[in-house]
């Protein structure tokens, strides 16, 4: 028999693309599957779309939003398959997602996660399109991190399998393995908004820093798996379309750039900019930096400059930054402990 398969949809008034999703699952060629949807305590009718759906489904119903990263955490509490696939609802996986997903990490035995081909989904208009949405993401010498081919028409040029630095968070195809082995102790006082300490005794453990809240923290548990000796794969003949909310084109310069920023929400833009330097604390070797250190030099300080005459509110990033300094510091010492890869062999993948 395959090997089982925990698909994990994660939700929060998600009626807006709910029948999407589910048909998609519906439709996987692949039969050992185990589906839960677990709701982030959703006010809208998620809910009753879902029983309407797949009448026999298991739902789990939290006391409260933890959003995408600590819904995923408590999520893999429930399950103990070999793969587990972190969903999200605005998302529509091929027919054979699931199948080829399982035929490649099978032959890929390194692989802790894999990145699929996924394109735009329009859902305005109702269909899916040939337009890259991501490949995976790319990181260079400045740490600005992109998404491999955003915006770009689907040629093929994308259809190599290889293994890429950082996997995107849309639709992730882990190994189960790969996530016990890189988990960490959540530390007390949490300070994630969400957490107490009776929620922190019932679910010990984190995959996603649930101190990142929301925004980068794939970028986290990526560079992670690199550091502890785990790979990311991408397949190009797994294939989703995702409907995304926020960048819509790949960036072309620092007037794209501006353009961009000003149509995410300010919370949004905040936590984006801190909790990529977070992800750089706590994984970054200091011998890369100090190489690079021209690069991001630059980057950093045009970022100060805009956050000063365009985006003041992004300026508490800095001091939030600082607040959280020293647990990743502690997270840092506690990865770096475990790690099984050079700095030479992460230096390889700045761009």
């Amino acid at each position: 028999m395959k090997p089982r398969v925990d698909v994990n949809l994660i939700v929060f008034n998600g009626e807006k693309y709910i029948r999407h999703c589910l048909e998609a699952v519906k439709a996987q060629t692949y039969e050992n599957i185990n589906f839960r949807i677990f709701d982030n305590a959703s006010t809208d009718n998620t809910l009753r779309i879902v029983k309407s759906i797949m009448p026999g489904v298991e739902v789990v119903e939290f006391d409260k939003n933890y959003v995408l990263g600590g819904g995923f955490n408590r999520s893999l509490y429930f399950c103990d398959s070999p793969y587990v696939i972190g969903l999200s609802v605005d998302v529509i996986m091929d027919p054979h997602f699931i199948e080829k997903a399982v035929d490649a990490m099978e032959e890929n035995t390194d692989a802790g996660v894999l990145q699929a081909k996924i394109l735009k989904w329009d859902f305005e208009e109702d269909k899916k399109t040939d337009i890259i949405d991501t490949t995976g993401m790319q990181i260079f010498k400045s740490r600005r991190i992109i998404n491999r081919g955003h915006g770009k028409k689907d040629k093929g040029q994308y259809n190599k399998q290889e293994k890429i630095f950082l996997y995107e968070g849309a639709v992730p195809f882990f190994r189960r393995k790969a996530l016990e082995d890189i988990k960490m102790p959540k530390f007390r006082p949490h300070n994630a908004p969400y957490a107490s300490k009776a929620d922190t005794h019932k679910y010990p453990y984190e995959y996603l820093d649930e101190d990142f809240v929301w925004y980068a923290d794939e970028v986290d548990l990526g560079w992670r798996l690199q550091l502890l000796g785990w790979k990311a794969f991408y397949a190009p003949n797994v294939v989703a379309w995702h409907d995304r909310q926020t960048t819509k084109k790949l960036s072309g310069g620092y007037r794209e750039f501006i353009k961009l920023r000003k149509t995410l929400p300010t919370f949004k833009r905040k936590l984006d900019h801190r909790n990529q330097r977070l992800a750089f604390i706590k994984n970054d070797f200091w011998g890369n930096i100090i190489k690079h250190a021209p690069f991001i030099f630059k980057r950093e300080l045009f970022l100060f400059i805009y956050f000063i005459i365009w985006e003041k509110s992004s300026l508490f990033a800095y001091t939030e930054i600082i607040r959280l300094m020293p647990k990743m510091l502690r997270k840092r010492r506690m990865i770096m402990k475990k790690r099984k890869v050079s700095r030479k062999y992460i230096k390889k993948w700045f761009k």
